[in-house]
């Protein structure tokens, strides 16, 4: 499956030095691309057209934010096994509604189902596509 994301640009999804790294190589973005999981790309992608703006990484403008989606083995933020480190993983922080309502409808099951496990109690959206059944609330 190959999937490009329509609101998205890879910016936003990865950190400034990974991205440099990878801009050295011939057919960098298409690469880039292809360390993602496609349902995570299609999961960003439903949430923001469903939601709104999202705030993702935002070095690129300037920006404080770095590690909120793919994270290298070399990244010190996260766990060694998180799932952003696998591609299947972003944390997302609603601008046009509350992030508990976004939780409320993907617990709802409406139209989420890739969507296998949300993180609760933080102020940000941590959805990720990790090998389970069901939703997992951590």
């Amino acid at each position: 499956m190959d999937y490009i994301p329509k609101y998205f640009i890879i910016h936003e999804l990865m950190s400034r030095e990974d991205l440099a790294k990878l801009s050295q190589r011939v057919n960098w973005e298409q690469i880039a691309w292809q360390i993602f999981d496609p349902r995570i790309l299609q999961v960003a992608d439903l949430i923001r057209k469903r939601y709104g703006k999202m705030v993702c990484n935002t070095w690129h403008w300037g920006g404080v934010c770095h590690y909120r989606g793919w994270r290298s083995s070399e990244c010190t933020v996260g766990t060694e096994y998180s799932q952003h480190r696998f591609g299947r993983a972003i944390d997302l922080i609603p601008v046009e509604v509350v992030v508990e309502e976004i939780r409320k409808d993907i617990k709802a099951g409406e139209d989420f189902h890739w969507i296998t496990c949300i993180e609760q109690n933080v102020s940000w959206l941590h959805v990720d596509c990790r090998n389970y059944k069901g939703l997992l609330l951590v």
